[in-house]
């Protein structure tokens, strides 16, 4: 019986040592925010930030979204509208987008963003100096 449950616990911790590497991994991710209100046809956007991501990935673009980062970014934009920018942020919606594999990636995305904001007739900026800080 002890050597059944030696076994077992053997076992158990081999296949945990084995699992667990690829959910400690970390890469470079790359991010943007853009908060947008659609009655005041204006958008804000951030420069692209670099952030260790995790390393898991569907696709040849970017890894998967790690929730509390984007929320954590999101909520940091946002006062920092609101306190560089002097915008009654409740009139916004915030979104960051990412976490993309590489710098290059990132941009063509938020360049796609921006120039179909433009098209529509919004009025852009870019917030150059908002750090985002965890």
């Amino acid at each position: 019986m002890v050597k059944q449950s030696a076994w077992f616990v053997l076992l158990l911790s081999t296949a945990f040592l084995i699992a667990s590497p690829p959910c400690w991994a970390k890469s470079k991710g790359y991010l943007y925010v853009i908060s947008y209100s659609l009655a005041q046809k204006r958008i804000f956007l951030s420069q692209v930030i670099t952030q260790n991501v995790r390393d898991k990935s569907f696709n040849d673009e970017e890894y998967v979204s790690d929730i509390d980062l984007l929320q954590k970014m999101e909520a940091q934009f946002q006062q920092h509208l609101a306190s560089v920018a002097d915008v009654d942020t409740s009139a916004y919606t915030a979104a960051a987008r990412g976490a993309y594999k590489t710098q290059a990636i990132a941009d063509r995305h938020r360049n796609k963003e921006k120039e179909r904001y433009l098209k529509r007739g919004f009025t852009v900026k870019v917030l150059s100096d908002f750090k985002y800080s965890d």
